[in-house]
C-alpha cells in the first residue's frame, strides 16, 4: 500500500470517522482540521501513528503535523472520502480572539504557495539585476509583474480561500474581488473622493494589495447567501439566487465592507508606522521571543495582516518575516547540533533530513515537533536562539525586501534596491542564531536513551 494513503487510512480512523470532519485544508507540513465531537477524536492514538509528528490543539481546531508530504496525505484523504464539511463545528471558540486567529491562519494558509513563490521569483530577478539583466528590458518586466502579481490581487486569492472557508460559492466571491480590482474603479480610488451608486455614497478606494476589505465582504456574503436561499424558490434558485446575492452584495461591499475594511487597514498602517517611527525595535523583538511559540500553535499565519501592511506601507517588513530568521535558522543549528552530537545512526539522518528542509527552505515543523518536542532541551535553546536573533535585528533594524520564509534560497531577499548594507546585517542575523541555537543545543544535551533507532525513524514521515 502507498505509504501516504496508509497514513491517511490510519489517521481517519482516529478522528471518529469522515462525517466528524467539517473542515480540512493543510498548509506546508501539517493537516489542518475541524470536527464535530471532540470526544471521539483520538489525539493520543494519532500521536502514535508511524508518520506522525505530533497533533497540536490550537485556534479552534486541531494540526496533524506529517512533514513534507502532508499535500499527499490531504489529496488520500480527500480521494477516499466524502467529508461532508457543514462549517458548524459543534463547539464555540473559547474567546473572539481565538475564533479571529483560527479565520485568518485559515484564510490565509491556502494563499501563502502562490505567495512564496513570488518571493522567491523576486529574489532570482535581484539576482539577475545584479548580474547585469536591464530594468528596461522585457525579461526583467515579466519577471517583476510575477513576483508582484499575487500582492496585487491579494483580494482575488483571499476572496477564493475566504470562499472556502465559509464554504459560499468561490465564483461569486472572485466576481466580488473583480469589482473591486477593476480599472475603473481603482482610477476613481486614487483620484479619491466619493461617487455613488443609486444615490448611496461610494467611498472610491484602491482595494489592490489589500486584504480586510475582502474577508469582511466575503464574510458577509456567508450571511446574506443563507437568506437567499431560505426564501428563494427552487425552481428558479440556479439563477435567481446568484442575482440576488450580487444584487445586495454589491452595494454593501462598496458601500459598507470595503470602506470599513479599508479603515482597519488605514488604522493597521498607522499603527505600523508609529511603532516604526518609536519603537522599531519593539516589534521585531516580541516576535522572535514568541516565534517558535506562534509556529507551534500555527498562528503565525494569522499575522499575515501585519506582513501586508508592513509590504504595502514601508516598502520591507521588519518585523514577522526578521523574527523567523531566527525561527527558521535555529532549527538549521539544532539539527546539526543533534546530527554531530548522536550516536543513534537514525536520529542522525532525521537530524540531517529536517536540518536541510528548514535551512535551504525555511520549513520549520520537521525539526521543531520532530527534535525539539521529543528531545525537550533542544527546545529551550531554540528560544534562545530566537531571542538573540531578536536582540540583534532590533539594534541593527534588519529589514527584508520581498516576500518569503528566510531561508537559504531566500537570502537575496534581504538585498536593498538602494544598496545599504542590509544583506551582510542580515547574513550576520543568520551566523548568530546558529552559532547560539548550536551552542545552547551542545552545552544544554539531549537525553536520547529513549530513542530506539525504530523510534527514530518515526521522526521523519516516511516517503512513498
Amino acid at each position: 500500500m502507498d505509504n501516504n494513503l496508509r497514513l491517511a487510512k490510519e489517521i481517519m480512523s482516529h478522528v471518529g470517522g469522515s462525517d466528524n470532519i467539517t473542515a480540512l485544508n493543510h498548509c506546508s507540513t501539517r493537516l489542518r482540521l475541524k470536527v464535530r465531537n471532540e470526544e471521539i477524536f483520538e489525539f493520543d492514538e494519532i500521536k502514535k501513528i508511524d508518520g506522525v509528528l505530533d497533533v497540536v490543539k490550537a485556534i479552534g481546531g486541531y494540526q496533524i503535523i506529517v512533514g513534507n508530504n502532508v499535500s499527499k496525505v490531504y489529496k488520500a484523504i480527500t480521494e477516499n472520502y466524502s467529508i461532508k464539511a457543514s462549517g458548524e463545528t459543534g463547539r464555540v471558540a473559547a474567546n473572539p480572539f481565538e475564533l479571529l486567529l483560527n479565520t485568518l491562519a485559515d484564510i490565509m494558509g491556502p494563499a501563502i504557495p502562490a505567495i512564496v513563490v513570488a518571493g522567491l521569483i523576486s529574489a532570482l530577478l535581484t539576482l539577475c539585476t545584479f548580474a547585469g539583466l536591464s530594468t528596461d528590458s522585457s525579461t526583467y518586466t515579466i519577471l517583476y509583474a510575477a513576483s508582484q502579481a499575487p500582492f496585487y490581487f491579494l483580494p482575488v486569492l483571499t476572496a477564493y480561500t475566504s470562499a472556502k472557508h465559509w464554504k459560499v460559492s468561490p465564483i461569486l466571491a472572485l466576481f466580488l474581488a473583480g469589482i473591486m480590482l477593476y480599472p475603473t474603479l481603482i482610477e476613481a480610488g486614487n483620484a479619491g473622493g466619493m461617487i455613488s451608486l443609486f444615490g448611496l455614497p461610494v467611498t472610491a478606494v484602491n482595494y489592490s494589495t489589500s486584504l480586510i476589505p475582502i474577508i469582511l465582504t466575503i464574510w458577509i456574503m456567508h450571511y446574506v447567501t443563507a437568506l437567499v436561499e431560505k426564501y428563494c424558490p427552487d425552481a428558479i434558485r440556479y439563477i435567481l439566487a446568484p442575482l440576488g446575492v450580487m444584487l445586495i452584495m454589491i452595494p454593501i461591499m462598496l458601500c459598507v465592507s470595503g470602506p470599513v475594511g479599508a479603515w482597519v487597514g488605514d488604522l493597521m498602517s498607522l499603527l505600523v508606522t508609529w511603532l516604526n517611527s518609536h519603537v522599531p525595535w519593539l516589534t521585531v523583538l516580541v516576535l522572535s521571543a514568541i516565534a517558535p511559540f506562534l509556529v507551534l500553535t500555527g498562528s503565525h499565519l494569522a499575522l499575515m495582516p501585519l506582513l501586508v501592511a508592513n509590504f504595502t506601507n514601508l516598502g520591507y517588513d521588519n518585523s514577522l518575516l526578521i523574527a523567523f530568521i531566527g525561527m527558521n535558522f535555529s532549527q538549521f543549528a539544532v539539527s546539526a547540533a543533534v546530527f554531530f552530537k548522536s550516536k543513534k545512526p537514525a536520529l542522525k539522518s532525521t537530524a540531517f533530513s529536517t536540518g536541510l528542509t528548514a535551512f535551504l527552505t525555511g520549513t520549520t515543523e520537521p525539526a521543531l515537533y520532530g527534535l525539539c518536542l521529543r528531545l525537550k532541551k533542544p527546545l529551550i535553546a531554540t528560544f534562545i536562539g530566537c531571542i538573540a536573533n531578536g536582540v540583534y535585528c532590533a539594534l541593527t533594524q534588519v529589514k527584508i525586501y520581498s516576500f518569503g520564509a528566510p531561508a537559504f534560497l531566500t537570502l537575496a531577499n534581504f538585498i536593498d534596491p538602494a544598496g545599504s548594507n542590509n544583506f551582510y546585517l542580515a547574513l550576520g542575523a543568520v551566523a548568530l542564531t546558529i552559532i547560539v541555537t548550536f551552542i545552547a543545543t551542545w552545552l544544554l544535551g539531549f537525553d536520547e536513551s529513549g530513542f530506539e533507532d525504530s523510534d527514530s525513524e518515526d521522526l521523519e514521515p516516511k516517503k512513498a
